[in-house]
């Protein structure tokens, strides 16, 4: 998934999945499943976004 996107990309797709999340929270409350797998799904997308950045320090 890293290879592929770019900073701008993994910054929208953050923006966009956490907007999803808190309209899930707010319709089927904190400790619903959706809730959750939005949760990991940002986890994702930010742990490669900072690893994307970290390789980019190192190049250059």
């Amino acid at each position: 998934m890293c290879s592929y996107c770019t900073t701008e990309s993994f910054e929208e797709q953050i923006e966009h999945t956490r907007q999803k999340m808190v309209d899930a929270a707010g319709e089927f409350g904190l400790n619903h499943p959706q809730v959750l797998y939005f949760s990991q799904e940002l986890d994702r997308l930010h742990t490669c976004l900072l690893a994307k950045l970290a390789r980019k320090r190192q190049v250059g």
